[in-house]
């Protein structure tokens, strides 16, 4: 009996938008991102956990392709196993569709999809309702979650979308992009700022700007959240008061890519990460943002005046600053001085500050998830009478096991109880002088590090 199992497609839906907004390009907005990105790659652009022969290597793994055995199949259908495309470069996704292996019984029924720039720090793809949205992606990994009852795990896939590309900027915690007015002045009624940002950092300025009668903006991480405060003015009774404070998102020091929106009419903001909106108005009286001389990303100006609240220069990887219409990235990258191709009504320029670079510098760690059930095994050092680790963790739970070793005369335990690390060391020679040194113990509400020696 021949069985080929039914072509299924998961659609993202793709946003473009015209050039001249300054946002990223995915596309001409006259064409669709719709181009088949797998099937042109070589066998290489493909990997997997592991295969059942050679005739199911996930070079196979392309859809409607009958090459080898017809498709990818792993060693053991079990939910450890997984099928990888290295796409080349960073590409918009818009969707992908699935097959079983040709002539067979075997298929992949329900798949999770993580995606990565780099191929190390995996992002699960999540659905916004009803709503698919495009993602950008180098890598992306299909996790094979139900499968045929007939067979086991088999998998053809085609991934759909188009070339992406933006101006990135890194920032090393010193550097600032100062985007300065030619008016000293500004009396701004209507804002739009959007930006795209990647940190492993739990605390830093991402936008700031401020005037001297006391407005201000300023877009910052504050404990891995996004803070945003924006004051329109107020009176020097104090009977009128302008500050505003509203907060979103959560553990945004994932490393991964978060987009940003501000949009602002006379009191009316909308502010939005990650396509989720919170919509408000600023306190007080007041309808306009009055700017003095200029607007910095990356941190606070370098005005000589002291910095409040210990406040650090953001570290980490933006793209796509777009600042009412004008693509800051893209002129910093150009050092356009000349403002004559760029100029609104405001007639600003960009500065660009030292220790700025236009490549994402990505990070050499990377975190691993653990679930109930997962653990990490590293191989022991024999002849060796001390072991020193050292690591960071963050989780909700109050319990659990973090780390277990077995020693020559006994065993080590390192684990939360209630909420606290607790160090047990486990010996069957009393003869023995054992000494454990908690060189390091750190504890933030984003995240906890450890280490010792023993």
């Amino acid at each position: 009996m021949l069985i080929i199992a039914t072509l299924s497609l998961f659609y993202l839906s793709v946003c473009l938008i015209p050039p001249s907004s300054g946002f990223p390009i995915l596309s001409p907005s006259t064409e669709k991102c719709d181009e088949a990105l797998a099937s042109p790659l070589p066998h290489t652009a493909f990997t997997s956990s592991s295969v059942f022969s050679n005739g199911y290597a996930p070079g196979y793994a392309k859809l409607n392709r009958r090459g080898g055995a017809g498709g990818w199949s792993p060693l053991d259908s079990d939910h450890y196993q997984w099928l990888q495309v290295d796409l080349g470069s960073r590409k918009q996704v818009s969707a992908i569709a699935t097959q079983g292996r040709y002539s067979s019984s075997d298929w992949t029924t329900r798949y999770r999809l993580l995606y990565s720039d780099t191929g190390r720090n995996w992002k699960p793809y999540h659905q916004d309702g009803n709503i698919w949205q495009g993602i950008v992606a180098h890598f992306l990994r299909l996790v094979p979650l139900d499968w045929s009852e007939e067979g086991r795990i088999g998998l053809r896939i085609e991934v759909y979308g188009c070339s992406y590309w933006s101006d990135v900027i890194n920032f090393d915690g010193q550097g600032v992009i100062s985007y300065r007015f030619k008016v000293k002045k500004m009396k701004i009624i209507k804002d739009v700022i959007a930006l795209r940002f990647k940190t492993s950092d739990s605390e830093g300025v991402i936008l700031h700007g401020e005037g001297q009668q006391g407005d201000y903006i300023t877009l910052e991480l504050r404990k891995a959240k996004l803070l945003l405060q924006i004051n329109l003015g107020s009176n020097q009774y104090g009977s009128i008061l302008g500050h505003t404070s509203v907060t979103t998102g959560s553990l945004l020091d994932d490393n991964h890519w978060h987009s940003v929106v501000i949009e602002r009419y006379r009191r009316n903001v909308n502010f939005t990460l990650d396509r989720h909106t919170q919509h408000f108005r600023t306190n007080g009286e007041f309808d306009h943002l009055d700017l003095d001389y200029e607007l910095s990303f990356g941190g606070m100006p370098y005005s000589g005046k002291p910095v409040g609240g210990g406040r650090k220069n953001f570290k980490g990887c933006m793209e796509s600053i777009n600042y009412n219409g004008d693509n800051i990235t893209d002129l910093a990258r150009r050092k356009k001085l000349d403002t004559s191709s760029f100029v609104r009504e405001m007639h600003a320029h960009t500065h660009r500050h030292r220790n700025l670079s236009f490549s994402c510098v990505e990070t050499h760690t990377f975190p691993v998830f653990f679930n109930a059930t997962s653990f990490l095994q590293l191989p022991g050092r024999a002849n060796h009478n001390t072991v020193s680790v050292g690591f960071q963790f963050r989780t909700w739970n109050p319990d659990g096991l973090l780390l277990f070793n077995n020693l020559d005369d006994g065993t080590l335990e390192i684990s939360l109880e209630d909420g606290k690390v607790v160090v047990h060391i486990n010996v069957t020679t009393a003869t023995k002088n054992n000494r454990v040194d908690l060189s390091s113990v750190q504890f933030t509400q984003s995240s906890s590090s450890i280490v010792f020696k023993i």
